[in-house]
Order: structure tokens, then C-alpha cells, then sequence
């Protein structure tokens, strides 16, 4: 099997935890989800060949993971961890940099880095939208065709989730 069908597989595995992780309800489910998400995401893009995106990708399950841990206890990550989770985004980045196109993923790293690290749902959700947005221009010029269809998909799953959770409430 080559490695453009593989990355299309997990790019379909993508597609089911990318829009799920939208519909949680709760920020541990969330957070649960996206970890899949990131696994499928990196594994897609390094079969691929997008070593940049691979790597914020992996990163973005550590990140994850320790703000998962810190939720668990209630706890708010400390600030000193987020500027880690920045700088280690920005190396990684800047260390696979090959074409000006490697700065979306950086970018994406970033807003990620936040997302994770905010406490409401909603916050969560808005700051998806904008990352998703980004990721599907990338996708698309990097042929990430499974992930440029998840990204349209998680997008919609997004504004559903924002009808239902944040202002169907109000």
C-alpha cells in the first residue's frame, strides 16, 4: 500500500474524531477526542511527507495530554507551560520550515495551544473554528484530501455545536 492511500486512511479516521470532538459536551470528552484527532492528523501528514504539520501535530497530543491532566485535578495550566507549549510549537515549526506555506501550521499550532489551554466549552469551540479554517487551506495545497473534506465537515460540526451548546442556551 503506498503511503498517499495510508495517509487517506488516517485521514478518514480524522474525519469521525475531528467532527465528534465538535459535539462533546464536556471539555474531558473534548479533549479526548482531539487527542485521536491529533494522532490521526500526524500520522496522516508524515505519510504524506508534510514533516511541519506532522510535528506540531505530535506535539499538539502532548499538549493535550497535560492540560487533560491538569483539568482532571482542576487545575489551570500555569502560564510558564503554556510559553513552553509556544516556543516548542515555534521550533518545531521554524526547524522543518522548507516554504512559506510551513508558516499555516505553525499558526495552527498556536491557536491550538490556546484552545486547549481555555476552560469554557464555547471558548473552545470558537477558537476550533478559526484553527479549522487555516488547516483546510493547508490541506487543500498539500493534497490532505480525507483531511480537507474533515476540516469542511468539522467546520459545519462546529457551528452546529455553537447553535446547540452556546446560544440554543441563551
Amino acid at each position: 500500500m503506498n503511503n498517499f492511500i495510508i495517509a487517506q486512511i488516517f485521514g478518514i479516521l480524522g474525519i469521525i474524531f475531528s467532527v465528534l470532538s465538535m459535539q462533546m459536551k464536556t471539555k474531558k470528552n473534548i479533549m479526548l477526542m482531539l487527542m485521536a484527532l491529533n494522532l490521526s492528523s500526524a500520522l496522516n501528514f508524515l505519510f504524506l511527507n508534510s514533516i511541519s504539520a506532522s510535528l506540531v501535530c505530535f506535539f499538539a497530543i502532548l499538549e493535550t495530554l497535560i492540560n487533560y491532566l491538569y483539568d482532571s485535578k482542576n487545575k489551570k495550566v500555569p502560564i510558564y507551560v503554556i510559553v513552553f507549549y509556544i516556543i516548542v510549537n515555534l521550533l518545531l515549526g521554524f526547524s522543518s520550515y522548507k516554504m512559506v506555506l510551513d508558516i499555516i501550521p505553525i499558526a495552527c499550532a498556536i491557536i491550538y495551544c490556546l484552545t486547549v489551554c481555555v476552560k469554557r466549552e464555547s471558548n473552545i469551540r470558537k477558537l476550533m473554528f478559526s484553527n479549522q479554517s487555516l488547516w483546510l487551506i493547508y490541506d487543500i495545497i498539500v493534497k490532505a484530501y480525507m483531511f480537507s473534506i474533515s476540516n469542511v465537515l468539522t467546520l459545519i460540526s462546529i457551528i452546529i455545536a455553537i447553535y446547540r451548546y452556546d446560544y440554543k442556551k441563551k
